[in-house]
């Protein structure tokens, strides 16, 4: 890889493969609740993920002192369990523009993971800090036309709904190519959680 090439880089935690059908489904079921006007751009099953901080283009050069932060973070941190549960949206009212799955309760070692990669990156001048405060999420779909009643009320039924748990063990470093059909990701490099 030249050092001059730049990647669109972000770090996630991968959803688990059981999980996946049960995220497709509920994809489904909110896409049977659109109307003709709207139209939403669902995330892929193979690109399901938290995204846990995002650095955008890098040049891929810096590829190994990102390894190395992100490598002294996951020693410090903890295998974890989350449970997955509740649709939601961005914005919170009016016409949804981003559809998301929650967790159904806080995991405060996903939050110090986030924040430990956040600071770490900052430190290292490899990123800038975030200025918002970490929200677990895993994008379902973007709204690109519309996002009428129906869809905002089969978002408010299913905002409790239980998806499933998954364990945590490992976060990736993902490069994302943007094409006409949608984002490609591409494993740059695995952490395990612990080391």
């Amino acid at each position: 890889m030249a050092g001059d090439e730049r990647l669109r880089l972000f770090f996630a935690l991968p959803l688990d493969d059981a999980l996946r059908d049960a995220v497709c489904e509920l994809q489904e079921e909110l896409d049977r609740a659109c109307d003709r006007r709207t139209r939403v751009k669902w995330v892929e099953r193979p690109n399901l993920h938290l995204t846990l901080k995002f650095l955008g283009d890098t040049p891929s050069s810096a590829l190994d002192e990102i390894a190395r932060v992100a490598e002294g973070v996951a020693t410090g941190a903890r295998p974890m369990t989350l449970e997955l549960a509740g649709a939601g949206c961005f914005p919170p009212r009016g016409a949804p523009r981003t559809i998301w799955l929650g967790l159904a309760r806080e995991c405060p070692e996903l939050a110090e993971l986030a924040q430990s990669l956040d600071a770490a990156l900052a430190d290292a001048g490899l990123a800038e800090p975030e200025r918002r405060p970490f929200t677990a999420h895993f994008t379902l779909g973007r709204v690109k036309d519309g996002g009428g009643r129906g869809l905002r009320e089969a978002i408010e039924e299913l905002a409790e709904a239980p998806v499933g748990e998954m364990s945590a063990d490992h976060f990736v470093l993902l490069s994302s190519d943007l094409t006409p059909r949608g984002p490609v990701y591409t494993e740059q490099d695995r952490f395990r959680l612990g080391g």
